[in-house]
């Protein structure tokens, strides 16, 4: 695949494989050192057909390299990792080890919606780990203001361990998590979760029956089915509140990717779409057919035990499987909500991230 990137008058070419996604800039990057000899950072990405990058020198990133070093000392050079309209990630080594910087995307919107990335993540990291010491990532420092925060390097990602000891424990641990924060749903709204409880989301159901970005691209039998679809989904919101499990916090994007092991511990980082919401619907993104133990029956018991305070087990299954349906309802609002903040390659990739969703939604 060829991959194009342009410095003021200057077009770069290089080859990059079939499968390569646009928003992960570091192998572009460094092909453009190696073979052409230069340094230069990501501003944008233009275009996906081909794809297409315009480029910055690096001295555009003195102000953000000056409050990096004000927080940590570099021992190498620094890498821009990702790039994309929701937000820019640096790696740095240190003597320490890696740190990650992280700038989030913040588009204007309307004060009484919901902000453009669900939980403002810097803050929210910042009081969790105060809260929670060593269940979520702690920052090593954040800036507010300006959305930005260095984290340290969490380790390997969960979706390449073959322990299922491991994805027990993972989802485990993210179980009393959300369990300890069940009594206190004022206080994650504080910490800037978005409010997306299924009283709320009875309510984000009836974008789907009107004109929007998503529903624009089904066909008429696709269309057609919209609001019978709609009446079954309000019927299992309604049946998965009557089973009792309280509405906490959700992580809103837990897959396998999004979830770490360093030294056995597993913590889950990307928290931009934090929520107080129904806590199961964390299990649609986790389950996945590339990471076979993300769907044993070990890991989804594991989890059903964390709430038997609550429910029997019976009435847990059932909650669990109310929720893959509802959770698949839960993304599809979640990327029909983004791609309204977002434009150019940004918005086409949300764009097919949910109608991928709205298709299994129909199915």
């Amino acid at each position: 695949m060829e991959v194009r990137a342009q410095l003021a008058q200057q077009m770069f070419v290089v080859e990059m494989p079939e499968n390569f996604w646009f928003p992960d800039v570091e192998p572009v990057l460094q092909a453009l050192r190696e073979q052409f000899g230069f340094e230069a950072v990501v501003r944008t990405c233009v275009s996906e057909d081909p794809i297409t990058y315009l480029l910055d020198p690096i001295d555009s990133f003195d102000e953000i390299l000056g409050w990096i070093g004000s927080h940590v000392q570099a021992c190498g050079p620094w890498v821009q990792v990702k790039s994309w309209g929701l937000s820019n990630v640096l790696r740095i080594p240190t003597a320490d080890g890696d740190v990650y910087f992280k700038a989030l995307s913040q588009a204007s919107t309307d004060p009484e919606a919901l902000p453009f990335l669900f939980a403002d993540e810097p803050r929210f990291l910042q009081l969790t780990s105060a809260d929670r010491p060593g269940e979520v990532p702690a920052p090593i420092a954040i800036d507010e203001r300006r959305r930005w925060m260095l984290l340290p390097d969490l380790g390997t990602p969960l979706g390449a361990a073959e322990d299922v000891g491991l994805w027990i424990d993972a989802v485990r641990n993210h179980a009393r998590l959300q369990l300890s924060y069940a009594a206190e749903p004022s206080r994650l709204l504080s910490y800037s979760c978005a409010d997306r409880r299924l009283a709320v989301l009875t309510d984000e159901l009836d974008r789907l029956l009107e004109p929007n970005k998503l529903t624009r691209h089904l066909d008429p039998v696709q269309f057609a089915k919209l609001p019978d679809r709609a009446k079954q989904l309000r019927e299992a919101i309604n049946e998965l509140a009557e089973i009792g499990v309280p509405e906490t916090l959700l992580h809103g994007d837990l897959h396998p990717r999004n979830l770490a092991v360093r030294d056995g511990r597993v913590l889950a980082f990307d928290w931009t779409d934090a929520a107080l919401a129904h806590p199961f619907l964390d299990l649609v993104t986790f389950v996945e057919k590339q990471s076979p133990l993300s769907a044993d029956p070990r890991v989804r018991d594991a989890y059903l035990a964390e709430w038997e305070q609550y429910a029997t087990p019976t009435d847990l299954r059932r909650a669990l499987t109310l929720a893959e349906e509802l959770g698949t309802l839960y993304q599809t609002i979640t990327y029909l909500h983004l791609v309204d903040h977002v434009t150019g390659p940004t918005q086409t990739s949300l764009l097919r991230g949910g109608s991928t969703w709205l298709e299994k939604l129909l199915a």
